[in-house]
């Protein structure tokens, strides 16, 4: 087994809280939207934690709740030389309720077979485990946080926004800390250290 405390894992919590567009329809029982925000840095808090308690060192590329640009984030992580790259999200295909569903990760293209497949699939071997999903694959997308990080890097969507299910287990903290535990647990198959 490999020591935690040999790895930097950078972590990003997806877009700001007040990003445009990048939130729930109105929910009505709540009376307001979600931002997806809320979620993304909810499970980047949790990873956080389990990641240091673990022994690993960890990288927050966007610790404010403002939009921190894009190479801003991957020029840090580039930086620092972290040794993983895990971007948070929360799908959406329109503002208004749908069927669609499911959760997927995302990697460079070309990169299925190499490292950063390999993080991907390690990750969905957890994500998969937890509470039923659709699982929609892992997929090639040419998203700058997977084309400029010198690292395996993967992003990850965890359900949809506008999928009224999906939607209200955003703010569900077993929920949260679930999706956290799945990626910590991906993470530590992959770089070969015992999850603890």
């Amino acid at each position: 087994m490999n020591k935690a405390s040999d790895f930097l894992i950078a972590l990003d919590d997806g877009h700001g809280m007040n990003t445009g567009g990048k939130r729930t329809p109105i929910i009505p029982e709540l009376g307001k939207y979600i931002p997806e925000n809320e979620f993304n840095k909810a499970v980047v808090s949790f990873m956080d934690r389990y990641l240091r308690e673990i022994g690993f060192r960890t990288l927050l590329v966007a610790p404010t709740d403002s939009d921190t640009s894009l190479k801003a984030r991957t020029d840090l992580a580039n930086s620092k030389k972290a040794d993983v790259y895990l971007s948070i999200h929360y799908d959406a295909v329109s503002d208004i309720w749908g069927k669609v569903e499911g959760h997927s990760i995302f990697v460079y293209p070309g990169h299925l077979n190499e490292k950063s497949g390999k993080l991907g699939e390690c990750i969905a071997e957890f994500l998969k485990q937890g509470t039923a999903q659709k699982w929609r694959g892992i997929k090639e997308h040419n998203f700058h946080v997977l084309r400029e990080t010198n690292m395996p890097a993967i992003l990850s969507e965890n359900g949809f926004m506008n999928n009224p299910r999906e939607a209200r287990l955003m703010i569900e903290p077993v929920f949260q800390k679930e999706v956290a535990i799945e990626h910590v647990k991906g993470v530590c198959k992959y770089l070969g250290v015992a999850f603890v």
